[in-house]
């Protein structure tokens, strides 16, 4: 009963929120600068962040994350404690390399014991038809 009622909670939160598409430049950023074609290779799903100024979270299948934010003159990718501008090209080539780490770090699940990955908690991407 109490997973029952678990469930109907978030069916009714996720009802209730209501869903918008993700800005193509923030699409072409993943796929073309990021080169994380075909994206649901990739990502998990995408969230806009309340940040100052605007940004997107975007999960990766494994559990992590990093964000793509709007800045004045070009979009910039912040992975943990870097941030890396897209304008400039040495920037986007190590941004590219940093997000390859993410994607290819073990996984550890302490209450498993071993690698393991983390069950999706939002809808997944879709990506737009050409």
């Amino acid at each position: 009963m109490k997973q029952l009622r678990e469930h109907i909670k978030k069916q009714i939160k996720t009802l209730m929120e209501e869903k918008y598409p993700v800005p193509p430049e923030i699409l072409d950023t993943l796929q073309i600068d990021l080169r994380l074609k075909p994206i649901i290779r990739y990502v998990d799903y995408l969230k806009a962040a309340n940040t100052v100024p605007p940004s997107y979270e975007v999960f990766l299948l494994n559990g992590k994350s990093f964000f793509i934010i709007y800045e004045e003159f070009s979009l910039a990718v912040k992975i943990e404690n870097k941030k890396y501008f897209l304008g400039n090209l040495e920037e986007k080539s190590l941004a590219i390399q940093h997000i390859n780490k993410l994607l290819t770090e073990p996984i550890f699940d302490p209450s498993k014991g071993e690698e393991g990955g983390e069950e999706p908690t939002e809808e997944p991407v879709e990506e737009p038809e050409a």
